[in-house]
């Protein structure tokens, strides 16, 4: 096919676009988080807080030479999946590949200067992975006729990947997946792109109904057995997460609700925390991560694991009302808090040691030399100014286009709606199991700008970028 052409050199050079920032740093982008998600698969361990699935990602592609393959995968995966994206919704029908792949490079162009999605292609970690899984959900169960057979497979089982490097993944695949189903009319044929209609002359045929509820239902499936299975060889429990309760354990307790029963209960319970209750630090992150908190000091996470489920049952029954309240605070917090530039500081305790431990020489200079780690990597003001429009007028404009695209029963209205669900979906999930963050929304917040302006291309198929042709006027 002509587009699938078109594709072999569209997509690495939209990918080429999106690694501009690991190249103004000098070397790929880390977190605090990267220092694990490295040293999983080199040391052979899963730890108590992530699961390993993203260090199995980076293994085979860094094979502890260089870490710029990682990124380079990352980037060629968001731009096939962006591709795939913009071809589902037809607007690839009916025009010359030359020109719908140069335009396609221009678009991914703009996101990669007016957005955050090249800063979360060039870091080392999963956090790419949940605003593709959106995408993905959306291909799955929304228009999976549009896919060939190959494209489904591998979508799928990206998919279920994708859930399984980070937790918070799962409810929002869930959720959104869910939503694909119940609105099924997105499949039947009923919501068609005007673009591939006028080009066609008719919509992809159907798919059956077992095969579209199979690409449903696998991902998550695929998920879950992958996290219990390495949890049951690690840590000998068949579970999805199963010391997740500790990330809970520290959002209740300050929401408020934990402290008070740990309060009164302790001197009933005498649960391994009630020794320390006067010397928890401010914020849970700190409970969470320092060395010195009562997390650690009371025999660490696997030890207080055994005992969160009761704390967090009796914070629960003690007073209900107050962990929603708490909770749907958070989420609302979360929903507007989504700067740009979160985490770029330097992780000389986190990551440092893992690069000088598993890495060689050339590769240790290279990252002590990059901008972040000495400090001087941080997000322009105006950039980040930037990043926040394109944001707000993304959302904007699909929450205008959505009763647009239903009225005209296109294909992008499956698109909007998801895009729309995800994004006070996932700052309420993030934010009702982690204190809010900047990071966790403003991975999700180049959606709007990029799904508003493909649904609008979807929208006005009048609007041809077939070469004109110039006909001669008779003598």
């Amino acid at each position: 096919m002509a587009t699938d052409r078109t594709a072999l050199w569209a997509v690495p050079a939209a990918a080429a676009l999106l690694l501009w920032p690991a190249l103004w740093n000098g070397y790929p982008i880390v977190f605090a988080d990267s220092g694990t998600y490295l040293s999983q698969a080199i040391e052979h361990y899963a730890g108590w807080d992530r699961p390993v699935f993203y260090s199995l990602f980076m293994l085979p592609l860094h094979a502890t030479i260089s870490v710029w393959p990682v990124i380079v995968a990352q980037a060629l995966l968001a731009a096939w999946v962006l591709w795939l994206v913009a071809e589902a919704l037809g607007l690839f029908a009916g025009a010359p590949g030359r020109v719908w792949g140069i335009a396609f490079v221009a678009g991914v162009g703009l996101l990669s200067a007016c957005t955050w999605l090249p800063w979360l292609v060039c870091q080392l970690m999963p956090d790419l992975f949940t605003p593709l899984l959106v995408l993905a959900i959306w291909l799955l169960a929304w228009v999976p006729e549009r896919l060939s057979p190959r494209q489904r497979v591998a979508m799928a089982a990206l998919a279920g990947c994708m859930i399984a490097t980070q937790m918070s993944s799962l409810p929002l695949a869930c959720v959104l997946l869910a939503l694909g189903a119940i609105t099924s009319g997105a499949r039947s044929g009923r919501l068609r792109p005007a673009s591939v209609t006028i080009a066609t002359g008719s919509a992809p045929p159907r798919l059956s109904a077992g095969r579209s509820w199979l690409l449903i239902v696998l991902p998550p499936a695929l998920a879950v057995l992958g996290l219990c299975g390495v949890n049951l060889a690690a840590h000998k429990r068949f579970a999805i997460s199963p010391f997740g309760n500790v990330f809970l354990l520290a959002r209740v307790i300050y929401d408020g609700p934990g402290m008070a029963a740990l309060r009164q209960d302790c001197p009933a319970r005498q649960w391994c925390l009630c020794r320390f209750l006067d010397r928890f630090p401010a914020n849970s992150d700190d409970f969470l991560w320092t060395e010195d908190s009562p997390l650690r000091r009371a025999g660490g996470p696997k030890v207080v694991s055994r005992e969160a489920g009761a704390i967090i049952t009796a914070a629960l029954l003690a007073d209900p009302l107050g962990e929603a309240r708490a909770a749907l605070g958070n989420g609302l917090e979360q929903l507007t808090r989504f700067a740009s530039g979160d985490g770029l500081n330097a992780w000389p305790i986190q990551v440092s040691p893992v690069i000088e431990r598993h890495f060689p020489p050339r590769e240790q200079a290279e990252y002590a030399a990059a901008r972040q780690q000495t400090g001087s990597l941080a997000m322009p003001p105006v950039l980040a100014f930037l990043h926040r429009i394109f944001g707000l007028t993304g959302i904007l404009c699909c929450a205008l286009l959505l009763p647009v695209a239903i009225r005209r029963r296109a294909a992008c209205t499956g698109l909007l709606l998801t895009v729309l669900v995800a994004l006070p979906l996932s700052a309420m999930i993030t934010g009702s199991l982690s204190a809010p963050h900047d990071r966790y929304q403003a991975r999700i917040m180049w959606l709007p700008p990029f799904v508003a302006a493909l649904s609008t291309l979807c929208l006005r198929p009048q609007v041809s970028l077939r070469p004109r042709i110039p006909t001669r006027r008779p003598a």
